[in-house]
């Protein structure tokens, strides 16, 4: 009777076929490189060759990334020290973005708007497309592409991580755009407008909305956004770290003793929750059909065993376990085109949204 049940639950789908810890911000004040301890409210200004221009940051690798006068691209670990030399280049440069995905560093030669690449150790240098007046680059590294804003033609494009593979997200009439960075968590794409206002739309370009307008957050220069803990960080001309929810809401001065800060990089801040991979609801370590069964189980066949993490059957994230679960479930597995499971998915981590649900085992993650 169980399996019965479960069939024909299955063939009928076929055919309609926690507390947050503070972050660590880094930005470049005039010719300083300095870091933020958030949970201090502590600066230190880290030391530098020469002046850096621009700047990324990859917690994974526990690297800063910045170009410097003159035209030199630099590592160092995340206190300044072992600097060392990536590569010259001599022309001008902007958007430099660190890419853990592939650990490569992606930034915009500023004279003719090509998009270029390198690996972290300095390898396989590339020209990965001649896009003129690119003017921002988002990483996904979940979905492996690359957001690019065009201020000249004010559109955002969506590339693979080689430039190929181009697809137009939102064809153009923004006010130039710039400064793109995107939330992994929610599929949201944010950048800056040529007047300063803070802007982001969903990643098929819909729902576009200002959600900071410019006279809020005046002379902003830079963005970052802490998908994660929930917040967006602006830089401003003025010396001020402006922070705000990431819907916009909230808008707070963080830190306001600088001169003129023109770029700001993050290392996101981390949950306290416990870690599991989203769809595993039998938790095996693996996403297969086995999940959605498990899921049908526990909400249809009396005195199935409950699932071990709760979080982990919450396959749509929407904090709700039921057959809506299961559905995206299979559809994710067996319809080509459907959506992964958000974060965290497919490797262990934390739920990065906030709901009843909880996660009592999860064997196969730390």
């Amino acid at each position: 009777m169980r399996w019965a049940l479960l069939s024909l639950l299955l063939i009928g789908f076929l055919s309609l076929c926690p507390a947050a810890e503070s972050q660590t911000l880094y930005w470049i004040d005039g010719s300083d490189l300095v870091r933020y301890d958030a949970t201090t409210a502590t600066t230190t200004v880290l030391p530098t060759a020469s002046a850096p221009l621009t700047l990324s940051v990859d917690e994974s690798v526990g690297k800063i990334f910045y170009f410097r006068v003159p035209f030199a691209l630099t590592s160092a670990d995340l206190d300044g020290t072992n600097a060392a030399q990536v590569t010259t280049y001599p022309f001008g440069f902007e958007a430099l973005a660190a890419n853990p995905a592939d650990q490569r560093l992606y930034w915009i030669n500023a004279f003719n708007g090509q998009l270029l690449s390198i690996g972290y150790d300095g390898s396989n240098p590339q020209v990965v497309g001649g896009m003129f007046n690119t003017s921002g680059i988002g990483i996904d590294t979940v979905g492996e592409k690359l957001y690019l804003t065009n201020s000249q033609t004010g559109s955002i494009t969506r590339r693979n991580f080689d430039g190929t593979g181009n697809e137009v997200i939102v064809a153009g009439g923004l006010g130039g755009p710039r400064d793109c960075c995107y939330d992994e968590v929610a599929g949201k794409i944010y950048w800056l407008t040529s007047s300063g206002a803070t802007q982001r739309c969903d990643n098929d370009g819909s729902n576009i909305e200002t959600i900071i307008p410019s006279a809020l957050a005046p002379g902003v220069t830079h963005l970052v956004v802490d998908e994660i803990v929930g917040f967006i960080y602006l830089s401003t001309s003025a010396g001020f770290i402006c922070r705000a929810e990431l819907d916009g809401s909230n808008l707070i001065e963080l830190y306001v003793d600088g001169t003129n800060i023109s770029e700001i990089g993050i290392i996101p801040g981390t949950s306290s929750g416990p870690q599991f991979i989203r769809g595993d609801s039998n938790d095996d370590g693996g996403f297969d059909i086995a999940d959605p069964i498990g899921v049908l189980s526990e909400l249809f066949i009396y005195g199935t065993e409950p699932l071990p993490c709760k979080d982990a059957g919450d396959t749509n994230d929407d904090g709700l376990i039921n057959i809506a679960d299961a559905i995206f479930a299979l559809s994710s597995l067996f319809v080509s085109g459907s959506l992964a499971p958000p974060l965290p998915f497919p490797d262990c981590g934390e739920d990065p949204t906030d709901d009843a649900l909880d996660c009592a085992e999860s064997s196969n993650c730390p």
